[in-house]
């Protein structure tokens, strides 16, 4: 078999919670949820320690992305991929995951480096990726994008009505970006403006709309909008969905998103 990193991604097409592995020998695969989900266990050449008979696999996640891995009041790493891991711990027996949690760009290089053998993030699936990792044929999160505008702001309802509007920088090579990047290779004629910078806090990009300084922020509708809304005193609101997202692991989306995201894989 080609040598190459396997990936398991919670969610696929744009951007959601995700997870990549570096692998390069073997995998195993456990069922999340009986005859639904399904997570892969790697064996390789990164980062890996031996326990008797448990293999430690080092992993990285992306530091402060609530719901997704956080640190809560005491110091406990939480979240929906902090759970997603857990259940795959539960169960496979042969696999304990070392979880650090590390910025976005630290667990991509780590991972390209053999230093974590996984990690999760804003990840999205793309042909590169499907040519350097293995991709799980399971999904197993949910996400939805959405524009966030101010309050009085009525004119934008969908990404057509960003045309001419300053958006929110978004990260280079992100799933907003390819959403992005995407609309405008569909739309020549009247393409999106937008800047990229790398590491923008989710808080900072809000604050920012409510200050008046762009028009819009496109984001995932999984990264605490309401409750950063209510901590700052934001007057903002969230526009219809333009995209939706893959996913699964109804029980946690529920717990970490408020509600069944599911549903709209049906839609």
């Amino acid at each position: 078999m080609k040598n190459r990193k396997t990936a398991a991604i919670l969610g696929t097409i744009m951007i959601t919670a995700g997870l990549l592995a570096g692998c390069t020998k073997e995998k195993a695969e456990a069922d999340v949820q009986p005859e639904e989900s399904q997570e892969e266990a790697v064996q390789d050449t990164s980062e890996k320690t031996q326990t008797g008979n448990v293999t430690v696999v080092e992993a990285a996640l992306e530091e402060g992305s609530k719901p997704l891995s956080y640190e809560d009041e005491n110091g406990n790493q939480v979240g929906y991929e902090v759970d997603v891991l857990n259940a795959v711990d539960d169960l496979i027996e042969e696999y304990d995951f070392d979880v650090e949690f590390v910025s976005g760009e630290a667990a991509s290089i780590g991972l390209d480096t053999g230093k974590y053998a996984l990690i999760g993030g804003g990840l999205y699936k793309t042909a590169e990726r499907e040519e350097k990792y293995l991709l799980p044929e399971h999904v197993n999160g949910v996400s939805l994008i959405y524009i966030y505008v101010r309050e009085d702001d009525d004119s934008i309802h969908s990404l057509d009505d960003l045309v001419g509007k300053k958006i929110s920088p978004v990260t280079p090579n992100g799933g907003i970006y390819n959403l992005l990047t995407s609309y405008n290779e569909e739309h020549p004629d009247v393409p999106l403006t937008f800047e990229t910078s790398e590491d923008i806090a989710v808080a900072e990009r809000f604050a920012s709309l409510d200050a008046g300084e762009c028009d819009a922020v496109v984001l995932p509708n999984n990264l605490g909008f309401e409750e950063i809304k209510e901590q700052l005193g934001l007057k903002l609101k969230a526009v219809q969905p333009p995209v939706k997202i893959n996913g699964t692991l109804s029980e946690l989306n529920e717990k970490w998103y408020g509600e069944d995201t599911l549903v709209y894989l049906d839609e």
